[in-house]
């Protein structure tokens, strides 16, 4: 899916919210103006009118006879001026009026107030106003189609202004979003041209407050993949630093086994060669088993398993190897249901059995178990558990838990291991969520180490 611009994304918003603005405040001035056209307009005519009601003398002499009255001076421009008033004495005489004028009355029936008239095949607004007495009548008009042409000039008035108002407040709204932005392009600028693996926390001082948790989240990331780069280069390290002892033995002693003239010392050379052959393969095996569950080469597969068939796959590989070395093994095992990636299960079987049975003395013992566990009162379900014990020289108390440090080694064990099998086996435990408890092996004596796995729930087997 294509990614979506948050500049384009805030600019139409704006447009949006400011053609939405508009278009209430249009309807809002319309439906006032509609409203209050008449009632404006009325207003001041009827202002007009009253003050020229008041203006007239009371002793006004209005009974003589004499022509259709008094007719201001027609100036030059006003002969269709718009806004023109009528005085009229007892509803049949006027006796002034304003150049442009009707001749008849604009207010046919005299009747007080505001109305809207048709004299003389034009439409009039006009306000009547009389005297205490009656016989005095003011009338001022004015022509509707310059009412509404006054309106319509008001209301393109206040839409213009309203029009500038909000393309004012949106460019506003647009420069601050580009200067709430800047930190944030300037931020990708500076990751841009970061050297490889510079893993510096981002910085979060110049950034809005919305985007640090994410800031925070990019951070927590390049965290551990400084960590998993770091982890990575000490792998190395140390790999090749337990490599070169192996590979170094397998060159001196295939020259031994060359430069020898006696086939007794051939033979000797040539087991010693095999033997460190042998490591030499198991720690390829162990290094490779270490780099992919490091790596996260496949996404876990976890599904439900019997934990008993599993040790019994395992344990028919290693029959042939404890009989050669004069092992014993027993197993002692239950039907029980893990959820498990059996791949990664397998290699924790493999370097557990492979750990006891190497330092276990010819004639000794390895027992291997599994089965749920007691239920402690608060578990949903029961826990499945995993123990391997053997009779050799065991572990001091002190150092059990640092064996599953990747290559660690206790010190003075007659056989020299690699110290990756045990650390296999912790990253795999975490990888499940299982716990790693330690303790005394067989009868008082060795190491036993068992793996406690979270129990399912009417776990379901594939067939």
């Amino acid at each position: 899916m294509k990614s979506r611009s948050f500049n384009a994304q805030l600019i139409l918003v704006i447009v949006a919210v400011i053609a939405l603005c508009w278009a209430v405040v249009l309807g809002v001035v319309l439906t006032q103006f509609s409203l209050n056209r008449a009632s404006t307009w009325d207003e001041k005519l009827g202002a007009i009118a009253t003050q020229l009601l008041v203006t007239i003398p009371a002793d006004s002499d209005f009974d003589g006879e004499g022509g259709p009255g008094l007719k201001l001076r027609t100036a030059p421009g006003t002969e269709h001026e718009p806004l023109v008033f009528q005085i009229w004495v007892d509803r049949n005489r006027m006796v002034a009026g304003t150049p442009g004028a009707p001749e008849s009355p604009l207010q046919p029936d005299f009747a007080d107030g505001a109305a809207s008239t048709l004299v003389e095949g034009q439409k009039w607004r006009v306000y009547s106003a009389s005297d205490s007495t009656g016989r005095v009548t003011v009338q001022v008009g004015n022509l509707q189609s310059a009412v509404d042409a006054d309106m319509r000039h008001e209301a393109a008035h206040a839409l213009v202004l309203a029009t500038v108002l909000l393309v004012i407040a949106g460019f506003i709204m647009w420069l601050v979003s580009q200067a709430a932005l800047k930190p944030v392009r300037a931020l990708g600028v500076a990751m841009r041209h970061r050297r490889r693996f510079d893993f510096t926390p981002l910085p979060l001082d110049r950034l809005p407050r919305e985007l640090h948790p994410l800031v925070d989240s990019f951070n927590h990331v390049l965290r551990q993949l400084d960590e998993a780069i770091e982890g990575e280069r000490r792998f190395i390290g140390d790999a090749a630093h337990e490599l070169r002892t192996p590979l170094s033995a397998l060159q001196a002693q295939a020259e031994i086994a060359l430069g020898a003239t006696d086939p007794q010392n051939k033979d000797a050379a040539l087991r010693k060669l095999l033997v460190v052959a042998r490591r030499s393969t198991r720690l390829s095996e162990q290094l490779l088993d270490l780099a992919s569950i490091n790596a996260g080469a496949k996404a876990p597969r976890h599904v439900p398993a019997d934990l008993s068939k599993l040790v019994q796959h395992v344990a028919q590989e290693f029959e042939v190897y404890a009989s050669l070395n004069q092992r014993s093994l027993f197993l002692d095992v239950h039907a029980c249901t893990i959820s498990c990636d059996i791949d990664e299960i397998g290699i924790l079987l493999r370097n557990l059995m492979h750990n006891a049975m190497r330092y276990t003395c010819e004639g000794g013992n390895v027992l291997v178990r599994c089965g749920y566990q007691k239920p402690s009162g608060n578990e949903p379900v029961p826990m499945v558990y995993l123990e391997v014990a053997d009779d050799g020289p065991g572990v001091p108390a002190e150092e059990r838990e640092a064996i599953f440090e990747r290559f660690h080694r206790v010190a003075g064990t007659p056989v020299r291991g690699s110290g990756i099998g045990l650390s296999l086996v912790a990253d795999i435990a975490e990888s499940h969520n299982a716990t790693i408890q330690t303790g005394t092996g067989l009868e008082d004596r060795g190491l036993m180490v068992r793996i406690v796995f979270p129990g399912v729930d009417e776990p379901q087997l594939p067939e």
